[in-house]
């Protein structure tokens, strides 16, 4: 695995300072993760490495505080994107008085979380990843580039947090309905499903490409595959702004199929 770093100037975004980005990249799906759980305090040493288990978000919301495990929980809905506090709101399924499908939405999305040039990532993008693992399960998370923890969940009925070392739910940009759609992991298998918004869920933030396609290729060496911004495999033709990915993960240049 070759580790990039992407150092940043000094940023205060939703309250929460990104002074230096470390990312991953994932050669088979062909995208570049930030290398932990946001909160989390260090890359996992293990699944259940308490340390990289990350903060826990309500989908939609800033960085306002109410992601810290320790934060003091309300029962008044918000109607506002905005919340004038730091709590958890408990809630039946939103956290807002109004549905806001319009949150999270891309890398300049309402209250995206992430630090610049990071967004949340979509379903097909955290499937892409999964399929990826040498087996679907805990076991298989951590042992991918992304090194993925479970370190449990909130209830957003009581505020509690529970299932850690067994189950996690990562929140992507993704709606069903009501309903957001995450990748949840437990210690034998893991899924992509519905949860409601206002339960408070891990994010790993995935950095924004500007192009469209991908190619690993070489005059030396064989081609292996194209793929799309989704990861899936695509045809030669009809592809512009490709990069020229090795099995090492080196990128050479960025070109111009017409």
């Amino acid at each position: 695995m070759k580790r990039r770093i992407l150092f940043l100037v000094l940023t205060i975004t939703n309250s929460v300072i990104f002074a230096q980005v470390n990312t991953v990249y994932n050669p088979v799906t062909g995208r570049t993760w930030m290398d932990k759980n946001l909160g989390a305090s260090q890359v996992a040493i293990s699944f259940d490495d308490v340390n990289a288990f990350g903060d826990l978000y309500q989908w939609g919301r800033a960085s306002d505080g109410h992601q810290l495990r320790n934060s003091t929980t309300t029962t008044v809905l918000s109607s506002s994107n905005s919340p004038n506090h730091s709590d958890f709101i408990l809630a039946s399924s939103d956290w807002l008085s109004f549905s806001n499908d319009s949150l999270w939405q891309g890398v300049n999305g309402i209250n995206n979380p992430c630090p610049d040039g990071f967004r949340l990532p979509t379903e097909e993008e955290f499937e892409a990843e999964r399929l990826s693992w040498s087996s679907n399960d805990a076991a298989g998370a951590f042992a991918s580039v992304l090194k993925l923890t479970i370190g449990g969940a909130r209830s957003r009925t009581s505020g509690a947090i529970g299932n850690v070392g067994t189950f996690v739910g990562y929140r992507t940009s993704t709606l069903n309905g009501n309903q957001s759609r995450l990748l949840g992991i437990a210690i034998s298998n893991s899924f992509t499903a519905n949860r409601d918004r206002a339960d408070g869920n891990c994010i790993r933030c995935i950095k924004n490409e500007s192009s469209t396609s991908i190619v690993e290729m070489n005059p030396e060496r064989n081609l292996k595959h194209i793929v799309d911004m989704l990861s899936k495999v695509v045809n030669k033709s009809n592809n512009k702004l490709l990069l020229y990915i090795y099995d090492d993960g080196t990128v050479e240049k960025k070109i111009i199929i017409e």
